[in-house]
């Protein structure tokens, strides 16, 4: 008898893993950089003549208060050293020094430190720095220390001469060979280099690179200000900056040479974000992605609603609550699409669900991932959650908090219980396991190297674009789908969604979803796509049309699209 309940319970065990194969989760926490972004921001000035600029940039960073500056020595500075810097802040609040040679250095970096805005590294003489080099326990400790306390108020360091290459994650020693020192790693994941000048300069820090392939390079130019505030990095001054990764056995070597903008057409060209060039290390030892082979796109158990912004289907919110058990038992959460730490305590999708007689209806938003991996405070509501609904904005926001954290397992675990997943622009797009138009700085590039891996998977084999008509992205997809053919694509027009329960997507709003199957012929003078409107469906697996309603008789079609009006998005948010 006892061999019958174990076999019985074994074939449950089976089947219940046949049941769920599509909701597996397997994205990793290490797979993306834990901090993504420095708090403050780091200025490092290459051979500069000229500080006006960033002198300028320093002291409005500081607020109204005024800035409060350290300046941090090598050697103890003559009165006047300190005199020139006292001319050259002359607006500052108060101005303090310290030097690395006094005995009690560590108390004194302190007392400088405390109510600091700046902290200025002074330019010492080359010969004199690198005998101090590497830097011993009794200076490194207190000065990261200090400078991760000051980035982490907000403030501003600035890096001057041989400083720049230390504050970095490893710097080169001097030298033809790529030597590299661990640095302090305030400049995170990176590896700076200076007076960038040269081939042989370039060898250098490839060659480096070969040997830390998760770091990206950074090679400074003279006479060049390089600013990297928050994550993104930019160029004042005349100089330049260029940015490598190391090429491997599939991929090229990437680099981005910025330079000062000089006009709003190539501000896009002259920004960097620093975190998708760490990720992009990070994704270039990780095995090929997307598979040539992916999983297939099937939803095992529960629902995605997936809405392609500018607008709610009408009636869908009241359907995607009354999928999740009803106003009565089912368990919302709302997760925002934010770039900022704090959302405020009152979001309007919440309170539309507590209009709509929703019980038991939270939010939840974090930009730690710490947090979102291991608070059980913050994790709390996700674990009995019936539906998830995830707002607009910049979809790589979502990638950044929660993948590979226990709050996106938690995620897909709402769909094992047979619940909701719903979004709307960027709550749609997230939802792929290929994360498309993910680039940090503007959304006009549909790949974005680094962050194509950061969607969370709720559904496998597609990427999602949005907007789709309204921004005339037809040929962004076409991009996509001739890298990656794979991959099915799927466009949705604003106030449009589709329904996916297993691997049936039914579309329903006022636009059309659009699929681009890579499997069939693409001729010159046709759509490379398929265009459904509402009422239509569509077999992803498969991918075959099983209804198009835009082959019904007139009659039939308008009352398709009179179910289907806009209702405005709550809130109102674009991708």
């Amino acid at each position: 008898m006892n061999s019958i309940k174990q076999a019985l319970a074994a074939l449950i065990v089976l089947l219940l893993n046949i049941c769920l194969v599509g909701q597996v989760f397997d994205e990793k926490f290490e797979h993306w950089p834990l901090h993504t972004k420095i708090n403050g921001r780091i200025v490092i000035l290459n051979e500069v003549g000229d500080t006006t600029a960033s002198d300028k940039f320093v002291i409005d960073a500081s607020g109204k208060e005024g800035a409060v500056v350290g300046v941090i020595s090598v050697t103890e500075l003559s009165e006047a050293e300190k005199e020139g810097y006292k001319s050259r802040f002359a607006k500052v609040k108060d101005i303090k020094f310290v030097s690395l040679q006094e005995s009690d250095f560590d108390q004194k970096l302190g007392v400088t430190l405390k109510d600091a805005t700046v902290a200025l590294l002074d330019p010492p003489n080359p010969v004199t720095f690198n005998r101090s080099l590497p830097l011993d326990e009794r200076v490194a400790v207190p000065l990261k220390r200090g400078f991760s306390q000051l980035l982490q108020r907000s403030g501003t360091l600035v890096a001057e001469g041989q400083w720049a290459k230390l504050i970095s994650k490893r710097y080169l020693k001097n030298g033809d060979l790529p030597e590299a020192y661990e640095g302090l790693d305030l400049f995170p994941d990176s590896i700076v280099d200076t007076n960038f000048e040269t081939q042989q300069d370039v060898r250098r820090l490839k060659s480096a690179l070969v040997a830390f392939p998760k770091s990206v390079g950074i090679g400074i130019s003279n006479d060049t200000t390089l600013v990297c505030s928050g994550r993104k990095c930019f160029v004042l001054n005349q100089g330049k900056a260029k940015f490598l990764l190391s090429a491997n056995t599939r991929q090229p070597q990437r680099e981005q040479t910025i330079q000062p903008a000089r006009n709003r057409r190539e501000m896009t060209a002259s920004l960097v974000d620093l975190t998708q060039w760490r990720r992009d290390a990070i994704d270039r030892e990780l095995e090929p992605f997307p598979p040539a082979t992916p999983k297939p796109p099937v939803v095992e158990n529960g629902t995605l609603v997936i809405v392609g912004g500018g607008g709610m289907p009408r009636n869908l919110m009241s359907q995607i609550v009354d999928m999740a058990g009803g106003p009565e038992k089912a368990k919302m959460v709302y997760v925002p699409c934010a770039e900022q730490d704090d959302v405020g305590e009152t979001q309007r999708t919440v309170e539309a669900w507590k209009r709509m007689g929703v019980k038991h209806a939270t939010f939840i938003h974090t930009k730690d991932r710490n947090k979102a991996n291991s608070d059980e405070e913050f994790l709390a509501p996700l674990k009995d959650a019936t539906g998830i609904w995830f707002g607009g904005g910049r979809q790589w926001n979502f990638a950044d908090s929660y993948y590979g954290t226990k709050a996106h397992q938690l995620m897909k675990d709402v769909l094992k219980r047979g619940g909701v997943i719903g979004g709307s622009s960027a709550g749609a797009s997230i939802q792929a396991r290929y994360l498309a138009r993910a680039t940090p700085i503007g959304n006009f590039q549909i790949m974005a190297p680094g962050y194509e891996r950061g969607g969370l998977g709720f559904i496998s084999g597609v990427a999602i674009d949005q907007h789709f008509s309204q921004r005339g992205r037809q040929k962004d997809m076409t991009t996509l789908m001739a890298k990656h053919p794979q991959l099915l694509g799927i466009g949705l027009d604003e106030a449009t969604a589709i329904i996916v329960k297993k691997s049936n997507a039914k579309v329903v709003g006022r636009g059309k979803a659009h699929f681009y199957d890579r499997n069939l012929p693409v001729y010159p003078d046709r759509p490379d796509y398929v265009a459904l409107p509402a009422g239509s469906e569509y077999e992803l697996s498969e991918r075959k049309v099983i209804a198009d309603t835009s082959k019904l008789k007139s009659g039939d079609s308008k009352d398709e699209e009179s179910k289907s009006k806009a209702e405005p998005e709550t809130p109102p948010k674009n991708s």
